[in-house]
């Protein structure tokens, strides 16, 4: 009795949550189209001048230009993919605007063995250089994310606090990032703003198809349970 109890509340409890991760996989496809959304609108925004207020990412993404000197002596590898999938490393500096204040730059890739023998371009010693990219807001830093590696010069995530700790700065929370291969020749600068994955109709499909066929199965062994009784 407790057995024939047991499996059909392992039969019933997997179609409902099946048929709940169908319903939580729809959430998330609407919710990815809305972010894909305001990405692309946010992408085909200029600001005329940076944005003075940084308390939340309503400007992520737009195109905008600073003015100032990059601090060259203090710059960051942050280990990244490519958009090729290949492992390497976003360089990123700190930036002195001619406001005299702080935002981080975000100059581009460069291949994992290129790290020890990097040189920055002459464009980016100038006393002064106008930088013109997209802005990018600081991350929150989760659970699985590593520990940056200060001692090797290694970073996981670009989260403007860590740097400044580091640093000793005070800078923005936002960052620009280079969007124009033409500033350098040494980094490989690439932004796909929309080139965000969204899987969850293929998920949704998946979860409620395997609900259906269970569903099916449990169907047909009640049925076969009902015929042998019933002889």
């Amino acid at each position: 009795m407790i057995k024939n109890l047991l499996f059909h509340l392992i039969f019933i409890s997997t179609i409902v949550l099946l048929l709940l991760l169908c319903f939580w996989q729809t959430q998330r496809l609407e919710w990815k189209n809305n972010l894909i959304e305001s990405i692309n609108s946010n992408y085909n925004s200029v600001i005329d001048e940076f944005p003075s207020n940084d308390e939340n990412s309503q400007y992520e993404f737009m195109n905008t230009s600073v003015k100032g000197q990059l601090l060259t002596g203090k710059k960051m590898f942050f280990y990244k993919f490519n958009l090729k999938g290949e492992s390497g490393y976003e360089i990123v500096l700190p930036m002195e605007m001619i406001s005299k204040k702080f935002i981080y730059v975000i100059l581009g890739w460069i291949p994992f063995d290129s790290k020890d023998n990097f040189e920055l371009d002459e464009v980016f010693k100038n006393s002064e250089i106008e930088i013109r990219g997209a802005l990018i807001y600081s991350k929150d830093r989760k659970p699985l994310i590593p520990e940056n590696d200060t001692i090797t010069n290694t970073w996981y995530l670009l989260n403007t606090s860590e740097m400044d700790e580091y640093h000793r700065l005070n800078s923005s929370k936002y960052m620009i990032k280079l969007i124009d291969q033409s500033y350098s020749d040494n980094v490989l600068i690439e932004f796909e703003p929309s080139n965000i994955t969204n899987n969850h109709l293929q998920y949704a499909v998946t979860w409620f198809l395997l609900s259906f066929v269970i569903m099916i199965m449990y169907i047909y062994y009640i049925r076969q349970k009902v015929q042998k009784n019933e002889v």
